[in-house]
């Protein structure tokens, strides 16, 4: 899949491109930019809910996933998808390798951290996540199985995590 074209799912976002939406999803999507937006939500959620040492283990959760997620990326080496075709990128992809997609990865990680803060709202973190993974694919500057991985990869260090915390 080293082109945009031939990823069915990149093919089916790109059907919804509107102009208002394309501008909702990039500001929603560089939220999750070296997930800077999950550390603070997750550290200000933890100091709201008076604990003060969970807002430092979750942003060593979602910068721990970048980390691990960035030596990934250094040892595959996968391309971003082609610029062109039908489903061309919004925007400007990063200069990083594709595989795996660090939104998706420090974005599973974030919903199981926040998950451990709020354990009812575990719907919400869970929704919120799918969203950030998904909008790398709508902005078509990683291909599925870049999203997918790092999906899983985020899943395992959250769980992790809950095992740990």
């Amino acid at each position: 899949m080293s082109e945009a074209r031939e990823d069915p799912v990149l093919l089916a976002l790109a059907r919804l491109r509107r102009p208002a939406l394309d501008r909702a999803v990039a500001a929603f999507s560089r939220l999750g930019d070296y997930g800077v937006g999950w550390v603070v939500a997750g550290a200000a959620l933890a100091l709201a809910l008076g604990r003060p040492g969970r807002a430092l283990a979750f942003a060593a959760l979602v910068w721990g996933t970048l980390g691990l997620n960035y030596a990934v990326k250094r040892v595959v080496r996968k391309e971003r998808p082609a610029h062109g075709g039908a489903a061309p990128p919004l925007i400007q992809a990063p200069a990083s390798p594709s595989f795996p997609s660090s939104h998706a990865a420090m974005s599973a990680a974030a919903a199981f951290g926040l998950s451990e803060l709020v354990p009812g709202a575990w719907p919400l973190f869970a929704t919120l996540a799918v969203l950030m993974a998904l909008s790398r694919l709508y902005l078509a500057v990683h291909d599925t199985v870049d999203v997918v991985a790092g999906a899983l990869l985020g899943s395992a260090v959250g769980a992790a995590y809950l095992l740990l915390a």
